[in-house]
């Protein structure tokens, strides 16, 4: 991924035309084992959040525009019928982000479920193969991740969600390989899609499944942008760092320093897989939790008190809401996810979407046992760790410090836990040999002719 050295005197070129240039000479022989490895697993964990989305209730109204819609039949939506490009890869997105239980990153916030639909949907139209559908895939997740190193930090502070302002230009990316646009045209996409980047995170305060949306609208943005520059339209070269550009206006900077230094890094290889379907700012929390009741098997009904440490972020972007009044709500929920857990032993789907668990006494005793605080994390370690503390009503306390969680890259998730967690999400939904079949349709992708036989396993079954 290295860049060739500027001729002296030249005009330095944009952030845009960088990327795009990047993004056009990716080759599958650039990919590392690893990499290659990293971006089939993403893909696979993906598509299994989106095959339990299509049983879940908050995003049934997207599915229902889409299919009323219709379209020219270009692409598959999961479990369901064909319809343009673009759209497909909007409701698979939104689908990809339907239950919390999609992909984190550091710098990208969650990457596959604005890249691997809008890649799929224009595979899949395009005829193209699973080598250039991973090229694709990492590709967009390599621009979520070097634009994220830029603006990330401040778009959480002032509240935008990283996920759509960057899923955009993921998405662009992947569609724009496997379109085939020249760098030029991909630069103008990239500005094209910069119109649609937004989106704000008053989710994580007050609720609102709109959240979901935003990996889809991500995707399609992102389809559209690619085809109109194909189609000739323009964008401003200097989306990125202009005056009025994307890190300005979203992360509040002019510093484009932190995407050199991490330009050579592989950002796949950055994603943290999410075991509990809720705000990766819990996670380790629960694990911490978890392993307080595996050294000291206490019950629900002896704690007194619950302190939690995290990282000042942390705090109102997972601990503010305490009173669950829908599903996003109940997954942002510090409070609520600690009281399911020490009430029913587990942080199933089912439970953040299940409305009697949101007013269940029981768990909102606890709940209101729950103390978060800002710490500081000690140097070295993840950001996403945490510190719990539990009185107990006999006057013990015991605590447990959690430097990161499991599926983050401290603590890797392995190739038999996104399998076993594809198999779980797919379970019931689709058959044991559809779900057989995408595992090794997945895994194989890099030697695959098309991604055609895939997508027919995801398909609705035909009427008889």
């Amino acid at each position: 991924m290295r860049e060739g050295n500027t001729t002296e005197g030249a005009t330095q070129p944009t952030v845009s035309q960088r990327l795009a240039e990047l993004v056009v000479k990716l080759q599958l022989d650039d990919l590392p084992r690893e990499v290659m490895e990293r971006t089939a697993l993403l893909v696979l964990d993906n598509l299994g959040v989106q095959v339990r989305g299509t049983r879940l209730p908050n995003v049934q109204p997207e599915r229902v525009v889409a299919a009323a819609l219709g379209g020219t039949p270009e692409a598959t939506t999961i479990l369901g019928g064909r319809i343009s490009a673009s759209q497909a890869a909007w409701v698979n997105g939104t689908l990809g982000h339907s239950a919390e239980f999609d992909d984190a990153h550091m710098a990208a916030w969650h990457t596959a479920s604005a890249v691997v639909p809008a890649a799929l949907a224009l595979a899949e139209r395009e005829g193209s193969s699973g080598g250039d559908f991973l090229i694709a895939v990492a590709a967009g997740v390599q621009v979520m991740g070097l634009l994220g190193s830029v603006a990330s930090r401040g778009m959480l502070t002032a509240g935008w969600h990283g996920s759509k302002v960057l899923g955009v230009f993921g998405a662009a990316a992947a569609a724009g390989r496997l379109l085939g646009l020249t760098a030029a045209e991909l630069a103008h996409a990239f500005g094209i899609a910069g119109s649609d980047a937004g989106g704000t995170m008053e989710y994580d305060r007050a609720g609102g499944e709109v959240k979901r949306l935003h990996g889809g609208s991500s995707s399609r943005t992102g389809v559209e942008a690619a085809l109109l520059a194909r189609a000739g339209l323009t964008g401003p070269s200097t989306i990125f760092e202009g005056h009025r550009g994307i890190f300005t206006m979203f992360g509040g900077t002019h510093d484009t320093s932190p995407l050199d230094a991490a330009w050579n890094d592989w950002q796949v290889l950055g994603t943290i897989f999410r075991f509990y379907p809720a705000v990766a700012a819990t996670h380790s929390p629960l694990d911490a939790l978890r392993a307080l009741r595996a050294a000291d098997a206490f019950d629900a009904k002896d704690v007194a008190e619950i302190r939690i440490g995290l990282p000042a972020w942390a705090v109102s972007h997972g601990a503010a809401i305490t009173r669950p009044t829908d599903a996003i709500s109940a997954q942002f929920s510090l409070a609520f996810g600690i009281g399911l857990q020490l009430t029913t032993g587990r942080n199933a789907p089912e439970d953040y979407f299940d409305p009697a668990r949101w007013t269940d006494p029981d768990i909102l005793a606890i709940a209101d046992l729950v103390r978060p605080y800002a710490m500081e994390i000690p140097a070295g370690d993840p950001n996403l760790s945490s510190r719990a503390e539990i009185v107990l009503r006999d006057g013990r306390r015991i605590e447990h410090y959690q430097p990161g969680f499991h599926g983050h890259p401290v603590s890797p998730a392995t190739r038999e836990d996104i399998v076993a967690k594809f198999r779980d999400n797919a379970s019931g939904i689709l058959s044991a040999p559809a779900a057989d079949g995408v595992v090794a349709a997945v895994l194989g992708l890099a030697r695959a002719s098309t991604v055609r036989a895939l997508t027919s396993l995801l398909a609705a079954p035909a009427e008889t």
